[in-house]
């Protein structure tokens, strides 16, 4: 065997390995759509729970209830982000290979990272705060640690962006 054909053969295999990679993301994709569903189910009935008990009527519950409503769209949010990067890889054709892809590849990923980032820290700060407001369901030890978490979280986004900006 020439040296092309090796290098034929190979870059066969690892087209074959590309796309069923890919379609390997289809249930992924089809969980993901599934989990969404059962969300907003959740969505509305804690709405419908809150009118039915008359909770809203109590100011410390409501914002209660608007912060769980906030965390769950912030999470729904976040799905949303992974499943649409999820598809989006998924769609993009063997062909499309070169150095001017793999830039926008890199570009469109340090996008996504700093949503998908920035996203949990805000729903992990709606976290502290519901926690705080509802500290008799918390044990000072347990806000502690939810707060510790919340200051690394935040920590590891502030050293990753300084890396990555000074990388640019």
């Amino acid at each position: 065997m020439t040296s092309s054909t090796k290098s034929e053969d190979a870059e066969r295999g690892m087209d074959v390995v590309t796309r069923l990679t890919r379609w390997a993301q289809i249930p992924l994709l089809v969980g993901l759509a599934v989990a969404m569903c059962l969300f907003l189910i959740t969505f509305f009935v804690d709405i419908f729970d809150a009118v039915q008990t008359h909770e809203f009527l109590d100011r410390k519950k409501t914002i209660l209830l608007i912060l769980n409503m906030l965390d769950m769209v912030f999470i729904a949010n976040l799905v949303i982000m992974v499943a649409t990067n999820t598809y989006n890889t998924f769609r993009i054709k063997a062909s499309a290979h070169g150095e001017d892809y793999i830039q926008q590849g890199q570009k469109a990923y340090r996008r996504m990272k700093h949503r998908i980032v920035s996203t949990i820290i805000i729903i992990s700060s709606i976290h502290v705060l519901s926690e705080l407001l509802e500290y008799s369901t918390a044990t000072a030890l347990q806000v502690a640690a939810l707060f510790g978490f919340h200051l690394i979280l935040l920590a590891t986004y502030v050293v990753t962006n300084v890396f990555e900006s000074n990388e640019r």
